[in-house]
């Protein structure tokens, strides 16, 4: 099996130099974690911009990580709402990892993984020369390392320029000639990389690929039912290229390895046609669309029983599209760590791409109280933490230090309980401003978010009480923890809850524990109806998990997964996300 990642998206607002930036978000990455490869996504205004902040951002990450420093690829393309952002890819379990000047290697008992940073040569010509050179070095790369080209599973190609033309010759179609020019030197019996084809703003050409050897149990190319294959399309959609005949462009819609499914750049495009409204709320409706029916269970694979997305990767065309495409795909994947890019798009007529990786896994969310439990359950799998203390009376908010601990010794996100104390949920003043300052805490510390709840005397929603957390938790993952099970209408709070902008609801289905609660667990996820996620809590075990997964049709699951020792194991959570 290839070895377990995770993708974080870390983000900074501050002002100042690039440098300064850039540490700043490194500040948030700890050390202890093995980082393999980070990509930086800022502005520039030229080439000498460009290429003076890249050398910035590999200075700061040699300083911060020394000898074994990841793989970083510096791409210019503005980031919404943030002045730097980076995606940074951490490595779960314990591996062997070699470093090399332009990229790695990740050692496993069978087979072997290779990640290249962002390779490029901007002023060795036009888009096609630069695209020959970069492939070149990536084909001296796989032959020092052992690897074929046509064990390339995931692309990234940043094409400034890329809808110019230079003469009748557009830099899209150019880039795709040299390609498939570096593709037929082998044939493709499993189907070509998933790939991302994408306008930036300086830098010319910057290619990055991640290739996998022998030790992948699946990797498959996933078509999309409604698009026609990039690969197979018509001289009606190519641009005019150098060859004779024009070639397409040699990527798959999405490619399944092992059970990550890494999708590639996608868009409104049905068939072959793009041809569709340009109001970007619309279009940004049918990108959805198309990306549905991509990773929907079923065209992932025959009997897959669920697939979920662990971080989306959006490109917007104009800046005056960015509140309905926001919109759109906020309200769409509700709680999906997403983070949004200004960035030309392949076709004229296309305002946005989306692009992301996703897992087949069942998502767990396990609830720990210190940094030991959190990085069991980590390794194990799980998708999130819930951070909280006292378990015997329900958990009650972690202490500032117990929180800063876990935060800087895991990679997935943690939300954070916020109780002030065990017992019912009816809060006085007091309590509630407590709860308010400890929201306060957790969003200055970077928690992803916090779990939290309040019950007026006749068990409906505090309102009140609730308007002025969520306030406090502006930014941030907000769940409704298990008050709602104690509520005296469980479907009139549902509404409440989800007027309220709850991203999630955790509980056992207006039960003691999730057995109990099975029916009324499915009939909320009806209710629901896609507005909020449903999150089964409470008695979830290794033993029950399929049986209320099949029967409810939910996607997230809550559980302490406790070992022998009464303490978080990673054992029982890989035991949980894998069934």
């Amino acid at each position: 099996m290839t070895k377990d990642k995770y993708l974080k998206i870390i983000s900074t607002g501050i002002q100042g130099s690039l440098s300064s930036r850039c540490r700043d978000i490194l500040e948030k990455v700890d050390k202890g974690q093995m980082v393999l490869g980070i990509v930086f996504f800022f502005e520039a205004s030229c080439l000498d911009d460009y290429l003076e902040s890249e050398a910035a951002i590999d200075e700061a990450c040699r300083e911060h990580f020394g000898k074994a420093a990841p793989v970083v690829t510096c791409v210019a393309q503005k980031p919404i709402d943030a002045t730097l952002t980076a995606e940074v890819l951490f490595l779960r379990e314990d591996a062997t990892v070699e470093y090399s000047e332009d990229y790695i290697v990740i050692r496993g008992e069978k087979g072997a993984e290779l990640i290249t940073k962002g390779i490029h040569f901007p002023h060795e010509g036009d888009t096609g020369a630069q695209a020959r050179r970069i492939f070149g070095r990536i084909q001296e790369i796989l032959d020092d390392e052992g690897f074929k080209v046509n064990e390339i599973v995931r692309q990234w190609n940043y094409i400034e320029g890329i809808t110019h033309t230079d003469g009748k010759i557009q830099n899209y179609q150019l880039f795709n000639d040299a390609r498939s020019a570096f593709y037929g030197s082998v044939d493709w019996p499993e189907g070509y990389p998933a790939a991302t084809g994408i306008g930036c703003s300086e830098g010319g050409v910057t290619v990055s690929v991640y290739a996998v050897k022998d030790c992948a149990t699946v990797s498959k190319p996933i078509d999309n039912p409604i698009q026609v294959p990039a690969h197979k399309y018509s001289n009606k959609v190519l641009k005019e290229g150098k060859e004779t005949v024009k070639t397409t462009p040699k990527f798959e819609r999405a490619r399944l390895l092992d059970d990550t499914v890494l999708v590639s750049g996608t868009a409104a495009i049905k068939g072959e046609n793009s041809e569709i409204s340009t109001d970007p709320f619309l279009q940004s409706e049918a990108a959805i669309d198309v990306l549905e029916h991509l990773v929907a269970p079923g065209n992932i694979f025959p009997g897959c029983l669920r697939f979920r997305f662990e971080a989306i990767r959006v490109y917007i065309k104009n800046e005056k599209d960015i509140p309905a495409i926001v919109s759109s795909l906020k309200a769409h994947w509700k709680g999906i760590p997403m983070h949004f890019l200004m960035a030309d798009i392949c076709r004229p007529e296309l305002l946005l791409e989306l692009e992301g990786i996703g897992s087949t896994r069942r998502f767990l969310e396990c609830c720990c109280t210190d940094a030991g439990e959190a990085m069991e359950a980590q390794v194990g799998g799980a998708g999130r933490i819930e951070l909280c203390e006292d378990l015997p009376c329900g958990g009650v908010t972690p202490s500032r230090e117990n929180l800063g601990q876990v935060l800087s010794s895991v990679a997935i996100p943690v939300n954070v309980l916020v109780r002030p104390r065990g017992g019912d949920f009816v809060y006085d003043e007091s309590e509630i401003q407590q709860m308010v300052e400890s929201i306060g805490m957790s969003k200055a510390l970077g928690a992803n978010g916090v779990v939290i709840g309040a019950l007026n005397k006749d068990g409906s929603v505090d309102l009140h009480a609730m308007k002025r957390m969520i306030e406090a938790a502006s930014g941030m993952s907000i769940t409704f923890h298990r008050a709602f099970d104690e509520c005296s209408d469980p479907f009139h709070t549902l509404e409440d809850i989800i007027s309220l902008g709850c991203d999630r609801l955790l509980t056992a289905g207006h039960a003691a524990k999730v057995g109990e609660g099975m029916g009324m667990l499915k009939e909320l996820s009806v209710k629901a109806k896609d507005r909020i996620v449903i999150m089964a809590g409470s008695g979830v075990r290794p033993g029950n998990i399929q049986e209320l997964e099949t029967f409810t049709g939910l996607h997230e699951f809550h559980s302490s997964s406790h070992g022998p020792d009464g303490r978080t194991s990673r054992e029982t959570v890989k035991e949980m996300v894998q069934g």
